[in-house]
């Protein structure tokens, strides 16, 4: 009986004794970087909205999942109206300084909406983190505005631009070499681009949101 408990002892310690020294041969493994994660402090609330008849139409780019502002447009309604407010998991916003002014928040078809929040195991369903689509948003003028940003909130990406666009409804991303700025009465109020509610001449959108 003894010699069998001796016999244990020095197998366990045996096997012990090799796991820690493949532990320490096997070389440590350097951390993937972390995806970003939405400010400490949460996103300020929706700013009280103002009514105009201008309304920006901005055109949504989306490319495996990431959002992107190519171009907007501007129209005129019969009655000034504000920004729809809405939930979702991007935004467009215009800031002056660190004053949020308004915010038109939007969610992209088939995309996730909280990338770090889905189903584990073999029954989570597809996974829609690569969605290439676009679509159309839109935001009422508002004229204190510096520069609009445009807010993943759910990994806390945000790009920022110049405001307003160019003649072409391009922006500029804020701090890059920008064409000279143009007055918003003459940002295509009436020309192209947008002249069709804002539609562009791009033909038809993928999807689309625009607050109604």
């Amino acid at each position: 009986m003894k010699h069998r408990r001796l016999f244990l002892a020095l197998g366990l310690g045996a096997a012990l004794g090799a796991a820690a020294a493949l532990s320490l041969a096997e070389p440590s493994r350097a951390k993937a970087p972390a995806a970003p994660e939405p400010p400490e402090g949460g996103f300020p609330p929706d700013p009280p909205g103002n009514a105009s008849k201008k309304q920006w139409v901005f055109d949504i780019q989306v490319q495996g999942g990431k959002a992107s502002l190519p171009r907007v447009a501007s129209v005129l309604v019969d009655t000034p109206a504000p920004t729809v407010r809405m939930m979702g998991r991007f935004a467009v916003e215009f800031w002056v300084g660190k004053e949020l002014l308004d915010r038109i928040r939007f969610d992209v078809p088939m995309l996730d909406r909280d990338p770090k929040d889905r189903r584990r195991g073999p029954l989570r369903g597809p996974d829609f983190t690569n969605v290439s689509t676009r679509l159309k948003v839109r935001m009422a003028d508002h004229p204190r505005a510096a520069f609009v940003a445009l807010v993943d909130r759910a990994t806390g990406d945000v790009q920022r631009f110049t405001w307003p666009p160019d003649t072409e409804g391009r922006l500029s991303p804020l701090g890059a070499a920008a064409a000279p700025a143009q007055a918003k009465e003459t940002a295509s109020d009436a020309g192209p681009p947008g002249d069709a509610g804002g539609l562009g001449d791009a033909g038809p959108s993928d999807a689309s949101v625009d607050g109604r």
